[in-house]
């Protein structure tokens, strides 16, 4: 049975939906061109003043073009209010169209110019419920993109103020000062010098209005006693709940106290890790005070690696979602050996213990404390030969209080530590994870890793652990398709042509050696515009090492 045409209600209802959607953001475009022409006009459509005023005189001839140009300023500046929904932008922004549809008219008789502007005018009234947000005046502060954007248009005017000039009598001969304090030479100068002033006093408002970004608080006495509660007690607890501990976050907690966030600040905003910890029907409250105290530090809220299951509340609380890479996930039930992607790890299962002696062990969390400077050695060893440095945020580092949390699986070559791999796992037996993984470089023989990582399977396997996470391949698996969005376009072009800064795909090609599901991993932020921001933010927050009291 073929499918029903939609009624034109229906096809009426999409139409006002669409309108809904995608009306402050025409109207910012159409504010800021609107006001650019404004501004342009009000400068080249001058006309030589009247002979024989005085400065003064001029001045006041001129009133229509001064209040256009602070008009078509303004017009630009709300383009930011507009975007955001903010329901003061939308009232000033009629206001000042109005303001602009007149001066077209009447000074100007510019019929068209003045219907373009009424036009305006009636999609902003019958558009007036997309903008809904009640928002104090620091929420419409321009960015300093857009200041750079509004200056550009002034030093346009400007050319055109110089432009205009000289085509008057004694331009060639007069002082650069008479562009502004000339009755003749000075009309076109006065306007752009006006639309210069009222630039810099919004910028200064701004200044004087932005709240101050402040860091959060250092986690109250007791919070890590009630993490450790909602550890045994989670629902859809994820191995990397355990970055907690780490010493580098903050925690919001819902209002019950059931779920909490786990973030930490970078540049501008301030980023969640992951999923909530707690019970899942408090996971939106905690996000949701998340937020809160987010906006309260004048900072950007942000939710980092956050899982497929996390997308729902996130959505819900107005978040803009965008795919950052896939985690690789082992179900332990059926994993094996077997298969020709396995080869590897069944050869150096089999080859080093005969060849070299190695072994596998499983060091409890009192073992590790017992064997930490083994182990450090090895992990310094391994830095060095890597350039680099300890991590943080959604990485541990090599802290042995950190470390003594959970399991660390070895290997020993005649007795010695030659590689390790720190292990998360969770009380319920859902997931066991790896975090830290590390070698000496001199010690180890050619396929220790893949004998750690395969004996750790089947340890886990054999512990009755139901998944595994081998951990994130940043930018892996982002759409490529034409109708994909730029960030995701953006995303894989890095992924593939990056290699230079990090080995993205050598890191998915050796976890692909295990036949995992690809698990996608999601980026929260409040608009589009910021990921790339917010990107950068977090490549620096996860490279910073904890700083921890001495």
């Amino acid at each position: 049975m073929a499918p029903s045409k939609p009624s034109w209600r229906d096809r009426f209802a999409q139409s006002g939906a669409a309108l809904f959607d995608h009306a402050p953001a025409v109207a910012a475009w159409a504010a800021f061109i609107i006001g650019a022409m404004a501004l342009l006009a009000s400068v080249t459509a001058s006309s030589p003043p009247i002979p024989g005023l005085s400065t003064l005189e001029a001045i006041a001839d001129e009133a229509p073009e001064f209040s256009v140009s602070v008009a078509g300023v303004g017009l630009m500046s709300l383009a930011v209010g507009l975007y955001r929904r903010i329901d003061t932008a939308w009232a000033a922004a009629l206001v000042l169209l109005g303001l602009v549809a007149t001066y077209a008219v009447t000074r100007h008789e510019h019929v068209v110019a003045g219907i373009l502007c009424v036009a305006g005018l009636v999609a902003l009234v019958v558009s007036r419920r997309a903008f809904y947000r009640h928002a104090g005046l620091a929420a419409m502060t321009p960015s300093r993109t857009l200041y750079l954007v509004i200056a550009a248009a002034i030093v346009a005017a400007l050319i055109g103020a110089i432009l205009w000039a000289s085509e008057r009598p004694g331009f060639s001969e007069a002082p650069w000062w008479s562009l502004i304090a000339d009755a003749r030479l000075g009309r076109a100068g006065r306007i752009v010098f006006v639309a210069a002033l009222v630039l810099g006093a919004i910028a200064l408002w701004s200044g004087l209005l932005a709240p101050v970004r402040r860091s959060p608080a250092a986690p109250a006495p007791g919070d890590f006693e009630k993490l450790e509660n909602l550890f045994a007690t989670a629902e859809a607890l994820r191995p990397e709940a355990h970055l907690a501990f780490l010493g580098d976050k903050s925690f919001v907690f819902a209002e019950d106290g059931a779920a909490c966030v786990m973030a930490a600040r970078a540049g501008g905003s301030y980023v969640a890790m992951g999923a909530p910890i707690g019970r899942r029907a408090r996971w939106r409250d905690a996000l949701a005070r998340f937020r809160d105290a987010a906006d309260a530090l004048a900072l950007r809220p942000v939710v980092y690696a956050a899982p497929p299951d996390q997308l729902p509340d996130l959505l819900d609380l107005g978040f803009r979602v965008e795919k950052v890479g896939e985690n690789a996930v082992i179900d332990l039930p059926t994993f094996s050996l077997a298969g020709s992607k396995r080869q590897d790890l069944r050869t150096a299962r089999r080859r080093l213990p005969e060849r070299e002696g190695a072994t596998f062990e499983i060091l409890s969390g009192e073992q590790v404390v017992a064997h930490a400077e083994a182990l450090r050695v090895v992990s310094d060893a391994w830095l060095a030969l890597h350039k680099s440095s300890e991590k943080g945020f959604s990485l541990g580092d090599f802290n042995t209080d950190f470390l003594a949390r959970g399991p660390l699986a070895l290997v020993r070559v005649k007795g010695a530590i030659v590689a390790f791999a720190t292990l998360w796992t969770t009380p319920d037996k859902r997931w066991a994870a790896i975090d830290l993984m590390r070698y000496e470089p001199t010690l180890a023989p050619r396929g220790a890793m893949d004998f750690l990582f395969a004996e750790t399977l089947l340890w886990a396997q054999r512990e009755g652990y139901a998944r595994f996470d081998l951990g994130m391949a940043p930018l892996s698996g982002l759409a490529e398709e034409r109708h994909a969005p730029l960030f995701a376009r953006m995303g894989r072009l890095i992924f593939e042509q990056g290699a230079a800064f990090y080995n993205f795909e050598g890191l998915r090609k050796f976890k692909e050696k295990f036949a995992p599901e690809w698990e996608p991993r999601y980026l929260a932020a409040p608009g589009a515009w910021s990921m790339p921001i917010v990107l950068a933010e977090i490549a620096v927050l996860t490279s910073t090492p904890v700083k921890r009291d001495a």
